[in-house]
């Protein structure tokens, strides 16, 4: 069941940056990253409520289950909101690459942290020396796989938006451990991925109906002839939510988290080497293959301790 599992967070990551290259396509078409951003959550809600009503015949949480649950861990779709719209903006300014590997870095850091002192429902992993020891042999092969590109890409220019990008990461951390905690309280990954999903689209939607510049551009949005694949970004996203939610509980966040941020940085490297979805085109180095071995042997540490 572990490997099982670990083998789905894998692909789950792999798909994680075709959604963000998917969705940042998507918003050349809409213009607003907001409209981009809801398309892609109605179209995952729509996917999670036909998964969630086919087993259960019904959507709704009973009363005293819902009452027994944290207030916060229903609060995962407001982050998701920050997250995927956040990708969207930093897409064009960061790249493939640095749209990836900068929310890793708070995201690495905050699952530890919720991890070690047992945050937003999370069990706690107690901290030993070997994961400490993986814990930096990964940050040794993200910082080798990032130098392997110009260092013109860490521009003073788009430090903000660097530092914007880790944030997101945080962010990204908080919602998957409190999607996980809403999946054990409901008995249901898909479904707390659906309230997750859904939480966020109709927040999106309200800020939408909102701005009066976003609102006419909601009917433009409707009329781009933009290719199909740039309407399935929801769907990799709530293949993402749901794993996670599904797995975390068994797994730690932590070793969920690292095992899809290599599958993150596998796929991320074949679409900037391809030059999928409008990304610039640009050869595999050494370096990157080196930075992605030592990334999964230090992955491979902290799951033996």
């Amino acid at each position: 069941m572990i490997y099982l599992g670990l083998l789905m967070i894998l692909i789950a990551g792999l798909g994680n940056p075709v959604q963000t290259a998917v969705n940042s396509r998507l918003r050349t078409y809409t213009v607003s990253p907001l409209i981009a951003s809801a398309i892609s959550f109605i179209v995952g809600s729509i996917v999670l409520f036909l998964l969630t009503l086919a087993p259960r015949h019904s959507i709704l949480v009973p009363p005293d289950t819902a009452a027994s649950l944290p207030w916060w861990s229903w609060a995962g779709g407001a982050l998701g909101v920050i997250g995927l719209t956040g990708n969207i903006l930093l897409f064009p300014k960061l790249g493939s690459l640095r749209t990836v590997l900068m929310p890793m870095i708070g995201q690495i850091v905050m699952s530890m942290i919720i991890d070690w002192f047992g945050l937003f429902g999370v069990t706690p992993v107690p901290v030993s020396t070997g994961k400490i020891l993986g814990l930096v042999t990964v940050f040794c092969g993200l910082a080798i796989y990032s130098n392997s590109r110009k260092s013109s890409e860490i521009s003073i220019g788009n430090l903000r938006w660097s530092l914007l990008a880790v944030l997101i990461g945080t962010a990204f951390a908080i919602q998957s451990a409190m999607n996980a905690t809403l999946a054990v309280g409901i008995s249901s990954a898909i479904h707390a991925a659906f309230i997750s999903f859904s939480s966020s689209m109709l927040i999106l939607l309200i800020i939408i109906a909102l701005i009066p510049s976003n609102r006419c551009l909601v009917k433009n949005a409707f009329k781009i002839r933009s290719p199909w694949w740039t309407w399935t970004g929801g769907i990799f996203g709530a293949g993402y939510v749901t794993i996670f939610a599904w797995f975390i509980p068994i797994l730690s966040l932590g070793l969920v988290s690292l095992t899809a941020i290599f599958g993150m940085l596998t796929m991320s490297t074949i679409i900037d080497n391809r030059g999928w979805f409008g990304a610039a085109k640009t050869k595999i180095s050494a370096c990157q293959l080196i930075g992605l071995f030592i990334v999964l042997a230090g992955i491979a540490v902290i799951k033996q301790f």
